[in-house]
């Protein structure tokens, strides 16, 4: 009997035992994460998007934390997330970074710079306002990818070397993407037609034969074409006059050497671009374009001609300009009969 009684005490503290042991296992408390505030307004502005390119990154934020800050990490990850690892995006190269400008909470310099995390820091004194803050760093080598999103977990502490619990977190995203190319040209242009009529531009230009009649000596004879000119040369252009005086077969009527007036009975052969009133013939330039007649051909009723004369220049690109020629011819009793001819060709060359 007091056998079995030993054995059932046994038994009970075998038991008691055990159930001591199960108590234990159930009292286990597994410690929980302080969690960060968030911080708020965040964004991160790249200068350059180019992939690989060193450019400047500009961290903007505002702080949620009221205490004291003596260190910001900006770490370049693969994940926004805060527990998750982080993996550096690749071609990411901070080590070269300089912190170039900050502004709001300030008085930060830079701790280290590593390739892929960024860590200032400051004496923790001053308490950061909830008022917007930027960080420009200088020097970062993009990552490489087209296009290549990363981000970059922003990250405050209350110690100045970047330990101990967070105070802020959060995170901002961005992309390098290949940057569009444009390309075009603008061509050399020069613009240039002779007429007896011209339109508003060079569609349209019709005949180059001027009939005089008879000639008197009472009364000149006389006549016009048009030429338009316009050029985008950097240096302009110039419309320069080849030919000769009117002539049959020996016979000559004499040109003008000098701007002068129409003197019926007398010979004269020449021309103008202005609008003149003796004879009543020709038009002064019209159109927006810069370019004139030069001095020697812009004097109204009076006429010249010179094999090789420039009578008309512009000192720079021009738009379009449309200019009447005015010849006159008078011969004196003496002239010789005959068919008198004359051809003028007209050349306008642009300086590129």
């Amino acid at each position: 009997m007091v056998d079995k009684l030993r054995a059932t005490v046994k038994r009970g503290l075998l038991c008691a035992i055990v159930l001591s042991v199960a108590l234990v296992a159930y009292g286990v408390v597994l410690p929980t994460r302080a969690h960060a505030l968030e911080i708020t307004q965040r964004s991160l502005h790249i200068n350059d998007v180019n992939p690989g390119a060193t450019t400047q990154h500009t961290f903007s934020f505002s702080y949620a934390t009221s205490q004291p800050v003596g260190s910001i990490v900006f770490e370049y990850c693969d994940s926004p997330l805060e527990d998750v690892p982080c993996v550096a995006p690749p071609g990411v190269n901070a080590s070269g970074a300089t912190l170039s400008n900050q502004v709001g909470e300030n008085n930060y310099f830079l701790l280290s710079a590593q390739m892929n995390k960024l860590t200032l820091t400051r004496a923790p004194a001053i308490l950061p306002t909830h008022n917007p803050s930027s960080y420009t760093f200088s020097g970062v080598v993009n990552p490489t990818g087209t296009p290549a999103t990363f981000y970059v977990r922003i990250t405050t502490f209350v110690d100045t070397g970047a330990a101990g619990p967070p105070l802020d977190f959060g995170s901002v995203a961005n992309a390098t993407t290949q940057a569009i190319y444009l390309s075009t040209q603008v061509p050399p242009i020069l613009k240039f037609c002779v007429g007896i009529t011209l339109g508003v531009d060079c569609t349209a230009a019709d005949d180059n034969l001027i009939d005089l009649g008879d000639l008197s000596t009472t009364k000149a004879a006389f006549g016009s074409s048009q030429m338009l000119a316009a050029t985008n040369a950097e240096f302009g252009l110039n419309v320069a006059m080849y030919g000769t005086t009117m002539t049959s077969g020996n016979n000559i009527i004499p040109a003008l050497t000098n701007p002068t007036v129409s003197a019926p009975g007398n010979a004269q052969f020449g021309l103008n671009l202005r609008d003149n009133s003796d004879p009543n013939i020709g038009q002064d330039p019209t159109g927006v374009g810069i370019s004139n007649p030069t001095a020697r051909y812009n004097q109204a009723n009076k006429y010249t001609f010179a094999n090789g004369d420039t009578i008309a220049t512009s000192p720079a690109a021009t738009d379009t300009r449309k200019f009447t020629s005015s010849y006159i011819v008078n011969v004196p009793p003496s002239q010789a009969p005959g068919v008198y001819t004359a051809t003028i060709t007209y050349v306008c060359t642009a300086s590129f």
